[in-house]
């Protein structure tokens, strides 16, 4: 199940269709709150995300748009999640991810260090929007053939595809 928003959701069911996914259906929140069953769920997060109580039964994909790249982070029931409490998700997002890269001296990151100005500023990216659209796509689709994905506190970094 896909819930977002805007661009994220057209440019998400484009990915998942070119993914042999294409019984998509937009369905309300309250339908996902009341179906226990439910197996995924995609929010786009843009520059901040509203968390309810539904998140915490299901498996959550988080995509972010970092302006010149896109990130996502994969949330199981039972992981943790104090990170959502957090005031601005992606700007923590950003940060996290641009530390560890940094830390771990991940090459090919830089972009992301780069864009925290812009992030903190709440500025986006269509090209990052369609990024994350793809990331998350291929994630969803991983997760629906049971192949193993990386969960938080791992995630998922890509540059921009455009």
């Amino acid at each position: 199940m896909i819930v977002g928003k805007g661009a994220f959701i057209t440019y998400i069911k484009e990915e998942l269709d070119k993914l042999g996914f294409s019984d998509i259906a937009d369905v309300a929140i309250s339908e996902i709150i009341n179906d226990q069953n439910t197996g995924i769920l995609i929010e786009y997060t843009g520059a901040g995300i509203s968390q309810s109580g539904y998140t915490n039964s299901i498996l959550v994909i988080y995509p972010f748009d970092f302006i010149d790249g896109a990130g996502a982070i994969v949330v199981f029931p039972e992981d943790k999640r104090d990170w959502l409490e957090k005031q601005n998700i992606r700007q923590w997002a950003a940060e996290y991810m641009s530390g560890y890269c940094a830390f771990w001296n991940v090459e090919g990151c830089d972009w992301l260090h780069d864009a925290l100005p812009a992030i903190k500023e709440n500025k986006t990216s269509e090209a990052a929007i369609k990024t994350a659209a793809y990331m998350c796509a291929r994630i969803a689709a991983n997760i629906a053939v049971g192949r193993d994905v990386k969960r938080y506190p791992r995630f998922y970094l890509c540059r921009n595809l455009e």
